[in-house]
């Protein structure tokens, strides 16, 4: 009898997720238009709206977003129930997630990062459907083991919704969720990613997040590929590090309204120089994936990036890290392919690109099997890529461990 249970919440997960994936998409665009003037009868994509208004629009933009950021979270934190994220409600049974603050919350990262804050949108959806579907389960005679599975379902389905990617979302779940791969969690992660992600084809349509000409795989790219997988994940622990240590503020206290304005400033005139950093980091990939711009520029995104990143956490706002992850390593190991094939033998940057935008994502999320799977699937490139991919990941994995051994 649970077991139809089960399954009758699956399918209303994917319902969920997708709805809310299709919802939260409209929502975003919409407010990128509105930020940055422009329709879709432009025909222009977010990075080349915001490349296209003037600097002086984009800091005026970023101041607007830091009063949202800071007015919205102080408010959360200060009337709202206190915040309780997905991997806490999947693994706590005693904490499950507040449905109103969640949704609340979850909709003002979309409204933000639509306005140009520097993080991901793929949190809110996945938190969104979450919190709904940790109060529908409160309510029915499950046990604990198949309530904590629906909730894993959403925040996967979720992710699937706003990436059109069920096969990676349902690897997210397994690898980073519930962390076992019978054939329940299997089923019901395949089932509700799929679900979701086709209600969104079905409403926004089957688009491609990166319909973009496979890179080359050419030259000394095995070589390369071991020697990226040590650099980034050199790169990734400096990242991290730089993020652990944050100074922490009351995020209940006004004040926080001065330090985002001041922080979604200094985005701001960062972004007068390099317009690409603004919102998830989309523009900065597609740059990157296409070889559309030389290694000194790239060199400017991934220290802009870095720090765009930083001071939005230092002003409180919250977002993903996918795609801010993947720009990170875009951007450096192009400057690192461009020095290597000035060195020592030529490689593509574009691939060098792609592959170390796969690796510093795995590394920095902690999910170096959906990252594969995901940046495949997000591209439709060939999966040749897996060799090069596997080389470089597989290396990095093994340094990451080698350096938490000797410095922790």
């Amino acid at each position: 009898m649970e077991d139809r249970k089960v399954v009758f919440l699956v399918l209303i997960t994917g319902l969920v997720a997708g709805v809310i994936g299709s919802f939260y998409s409209y929502l975003m665009h919409f407010v990128q238009h509105l930020v940055y003037a422009y329709s879709a009868a432009d025909g222009l994509d977010f990075g080349q709206a915001v490349a296209r208004v003037s600097p002086e629009h984009r800091l005026a933009a970023l101041f607007g977003c830091g009063l949202v950021v800071g007015i919205g979270w102080v408010l959360i934190h200060r009337y709202g129930s206190p915040l309780v994220d997905i991997k806490t409600a999947v693994q706590d049974e005693k904490k499950p997630m507040p449905l109103v603050t969640t949704l609340v919350h979850a909709t003002l990262q979309i409204i933000t990062v639509g306005a140009g804050s520097p993080l991901g949108r793929e949190v809110a959806p996945r938190e969104a459907s979450a919190g709904i579907m940790s109060a529908v389960v409160k309510h029915c005679n499950l046990t604990w083991e198949n309530r904590s599975l629906i909730i894993a379902c959403a925040a996967g389905a979720g992710l699937a919704a706003v990436y059109n990617a069920p096969l990676s979302a349902a690897v997210f779940i397994l690898e980073t969720l519930v962390m076992t791969c019978n054939v329940k969690a299997v089923g019901t992660a395949l089932l509700s990613c799929g679900l979701a992600a086709g209600i969104v084809r079905f409403v926004v349509g089957d688009a491609v997040q990166y319909a973009l000409p496979m890179p080359d795989v050419t030259g000394s790219y095995q070589t390369f590929a071991v020697i990226l997988g040590i650099f980034t994940a050199v790169t990734v622990r400096l990242f991290n590090q730089t993020v652990t240590a944050l100074p922490k503020f009351d995020r209940k206290s006004p004040k926080m309204i001065v330090i985002a304005v001041g922080a979604f400033v200094f985005i701001g005139l960062m972004a007068m120089y390099f317009p690409e950093i603004l919102g998830n980091g989309k523009a900065g990939n597609e740059l990157t994936f296409t070889d559309s711009i030389n290694w000194t520029y790239a060199a400017g995104l991934f220290a802009t990036k870095w720090l765009a990143v930083l001071a939005a956490l230092t002003a409180g706002a919250y977002g993903g890290r996918i795609t801010p992850s993947m720009m990170l390593g875009s951007t450096s190991a192009l400057v690192l392919a461009a020095l290597w094939s000035v060195c020592i033998s030529p490689v593509s940057l574009s691939f060098a690109a792609f592959v170390g935008a796969v690796v510093f994502l795995g590394l920095a999320q902690k999910m170096p099997l959906t990252a594969c799977v995901f940046m495949l699937e997000i591209s439709r490139f060939s999966t040749e890529l897996f060799y090069p991919m596997a080389l470089a990941m597989g290396t990095a994995l093994i340094t990451q461990r080698f350096l938490q051994r000797k410095y922790e």
